[in-house]
């Protein structure tokens, strides 16, 4: 248990310690005066006695000479005035004729005395023998009177002592330490103080002065405070380049015009607003280019709304208006067109000399039919205006409760994903490719499939747009990676190998920087050779960055890695991107297959794919082969590599192997 000193107040504290400083000395001083004064009365004493004993002796050596008992008895008398001495005792008188001892005393019975013998002698003969009993309490009495003496100095003495450093303490401490409190309890008071005066100029009045420089510049933080607060207040509810109020103003000003609405059996509509194409003009024109047309397309807002109507900018190309009164939905309908007008209009960029054309995706919910809270109701307006991006964008739609089923359900899907990745529910099925000139297996595209734990096997397009999407796909493509490359060297180590294998790489995997690395170890890991994998991207992942995309498959060519373009002609295809990244492989989409060769549009695009790829020197796949005469048709046009259900769906990897060893023992016979 650890002992802690009591608290005490300064004026406490130095009071205790005049006490313990005055007093104690006191007493002090008080105890070592007793001990000197007895070691310097007992030798005083000890000369006295001797001296009254010498004194006594003559008084009676006469009267003892004579034998007079009269004068003896005188003597004694005048030998007991003395104040030390107690009892006279005359004894041994010389000549005798009896004996006879003269006593006389003083003192009480009781008292302790001190006995002192001497002799008696005149002209040297011994007549008598002389005992004085002195008061053995004589030296303590002359102590304790020198000690009531000093009590006496010594109390007066720290009377006056306490009374003179009180009156000191109080005027130049305690005072000034009171006025430093009062001074010190205005420093952070909102109204204005008159300094307080200090005409001390030691340590106290230094400090008082502070106080006062302090109080100043406090006053002034204050103000610079104040100042601050109504810009910070500003800043925390309007959008800092627009000026037009942020989500956070716009959800009180929603709360006093729904509580209006309610009263008066009216209602109001929330519009989300997203701009389209906005990022290409903030990426080609640059940021402050950008800046302006946000400018520019919220002044528009304003002018086409009426006064009673809010806009707010809510972050980015993304803006909320709540049009208060807003009547029935086709009144709303007509604002919304009205806007989507405003906003598609030429809006020139003087910062970039140019002019910009954007138009707006909008997702609008009717209060109080679609939410009660302006949460809700945003959350219902973003799901209808991405409803709005799906149908094509530059339009408006209208909340449907569908649309928050399908956002729960997308929700669902999203964590049921992640839980499948982490689970390892995932799995590869693998089509062949096959040679139809020889019938030869010369390779397989590996395909993700998902054995969902109550939904059973699932197809990659119930859950690869959600993956691109929430951004899963990057660890979904890191698993395909991993996943094929071990079973390569599964197959490998059995003694049988399927050909190439391919993977299909998302554009967001494919513009991850940290791809060649990953490849790079995957290709150790499992000692997979060059030539032995390769990539498959569409050609909307390559077009997108030309040049960061041949930079990308310069590091794939330098592993060993091939890379093929899928669904060759669906795309935005240039001749001149095909020439410089001089791609492996070209796989013609099943959808120019489809109708072979009956339509006459699919086999002129057909023919003109395979034509260009063998004059490049790339080889050609044909994707979707379903009937003979598609194969044959294509072999015809000397696409001899295919794919499709007619020569083999996608399959376990299991059945793959006794695929190979099936064309193994074949080609043994």
């Amino acid at each position: 248990m650890t002992l802690r000193w009591p608290s005490l107040s300064i004026r406490a504290t130095v009071l205790a310690a005049i006490v313990v400083g005055v007093v104690l000395p006191a007493l002090v001083l008080l105890g070592v005066d007793d001990h000197v004064s007895r070691a310097a009365h007992e030798p005083l004493v000890q000369r006295n006695r001797a001296a009254v004993l010498v004194l006594a002796t003559a008084v009676v050596t006469e009267p003892a000479w004579t034998l007079s008992e009269q004068g003896l008895k005188a003597a004694a008398d005048r030998i007991l005035q003395e104040p030390s001495v107690c009892a006279v005792e005359v004894r041994d008188l010389q000549p005798t004729q009896g004996p006879m001892t003269i006593t006389a005393q003083r003192c009480p019975a009781g008292l302790p005395v001190v006995a002192r013998d001497a002799p008696v002698l005149h002209e040297g003969q011994l007549v008598a023998n002389l005992r004085l009993s002195f008061d053995a309490t004589e030296i303590d009495q002359l102590v304790a009177q020198r000690q009531r003496i000093m009590w006496w100095l010594v109390a007066v003495q720290v009377v006056v002592g306490v009374m003179v450093l009180l009156g000191v303490l109080s005027l130049r401490l305690l005072r000034p330490i009171h006025r430093l409190k009062l001074q010190a309890s205005t420093l952070a008071a909102r109204d204005s103080v008159p300094s307080v005066p200090w005409r001390q100029r030691d340590e106290l009045g230094q400090l008082g002065q502070h106080l006062n420089t302090v109080r100043a510049r406090i006053q002034e933080l204050f103000e610079e405070l104040e100042t601050k607060n109504k810009q910070l207040s500003k800043m925390a509810m309007y959008d800092h380049l627009t000026g037009l109020p942020n989500r956070t103003l716009l959800r009180e000003l929603f709360q006093h015009e729904a509580a209006t609405a309610r009263r008066q059996t009216q209602s109001c509509a929330l519009l989300f607003i997203d701009l389209d194409r906005f990022k290409a003009v903030n990426d080609t024109m640059g940021h402050a280019a950008g800046d302006e047309l946000l400018l520019g397309v919220s002044r528009r807002l304003v002018a086409t709304l009426r006064e009673s109507d809010i806009v707010c900018r809510v972050s980015g190309d993304e803006f909320l208006v709540l049009l208060t009164q807003a009547g029935h939905w086709e009144q709303v309908s007509v604002t919304a067109e009205r806007l989507l007008r405003a906003i598609q209009a030429p809006l020139p960029l003087q910062r970039a000399a140019s002019t910009a054309q954007v138009n707006a995706s909008m997702g609008i919910a009717l209060f109080p039919a679609d939410g009660e809270d302006f949460e809700t109701l945003a959350r219902c307006a973003d799901l209808a205006m991405y409803k709005s991006k799906d149908m094509g964008k530059g339009r408006y739609s209208f909340y449907q409760p569908d649309l928050d089923i399908a956002f729960r359900s997308r929700l669902a899907l999203e964590r049921e994903l992640l839980q499948g990745i982490a689970r390892h529910e995932l799995l590869l099925h693998y089509q062949p490719v096959f040679d139809v000139s020889s019938g030869r297996l010369v390779g397989c595209e590996a395909l993700v499939r998902w054995m969902h734990p109550q939904r059973g096997l699932l197809m990659p397009g119930t859950f690869i747009q959600t993956a691109e999407e929430t951004g899963l796909i990057r660890e979904l493509g890191l698993w395909t990676l991993d996943a094929a490359c071990a079973q390569l060297a599964s197959w490998k180590a059995a003694g049988l190998h399927p050909g190439r294998v391919a993977i299909n790489v998302s554009a967001l995997q494919f513009r991850d920087q940290r791809l060649p690395q990953v490849l790079h170890t995957a290709l150790q890991t499992y000692d997979i050779q060059p030539g032995e994998l390769e990539l498959e991207l569409t050609e909307s992942t390559l077009m997108s960055d030309t040049e960061s995309a041949q930079a990308t498959v310069a590091s794939l060519r330098e592993l060993g890695v091939a890379l093929a373009i899928d669904d060759f002609g669906t795309g935005y295809s240039s001749l001149s991107y095909i020439k410089r990244l001089r791609p492996d492989k070209l796989k013609i989409d099943r959808s120019f297959v489809k109708d072979l060769p009956a339509d006459a549009d699919d086999r002129a695009l057909t023919e003109a794919i395979i034509s260009i790829a063998h004059s490049l020197s790339i080889a050609v796949v044909a994707e979707g082969v379903e009937t003979p005469e598609q194969r044959d048709y294509l072999r015809g046009q000397g696409c001899i590599l295919q794919q499709g259900y007619l020569l083999g769906r996608p399959m376990p990897a299991q059945q793959l192997l006794a695929l190979m060893a099936e064309q193994e023992s074949d080609a043994l016979v």
